[in-house]
C-alpha cells in the first residue's frame, strides 16, 4: 500500500506543477501533465480494487 501512497504523492506534485504551468500561461504542457496524472490515479484505483477483492475475508 505504500507504493500507492507514493503514486498519489507524485500525482499531487504533478497536479501542482500543472497548475503552475496554467498560471504562467503554458496550457498545452499542463494538459499533458494532467493526462499523466489521470492515468496514474486510474491505475492506482484499479490496483486498490484488485487488492480489496483478493482479501480472504471477502471471498464467499
Amino acid at each position: 500500500m505504500s507504493g500507492l501512497r507514493t503514486v498519489h504523492a507524485i500525482a499531487a506534485i504533478f497536479s501542482g506543477l500543472a497548475l503552475a504551468l496554467v498560471v504562467f500561461g503554458s496550457t498545452r504542457p499542463a494538459i499533458a501533465i494532467l493526462a499523466i496524472v489521470i492515468i496514474l490515479l486510474a491505475w492506482s484505483l484499479e490496483a486498490l480494487r484488485v487488492a480489496i477483492q483478493t482479501r480472504p475475508e471477502n471471498r464467499p
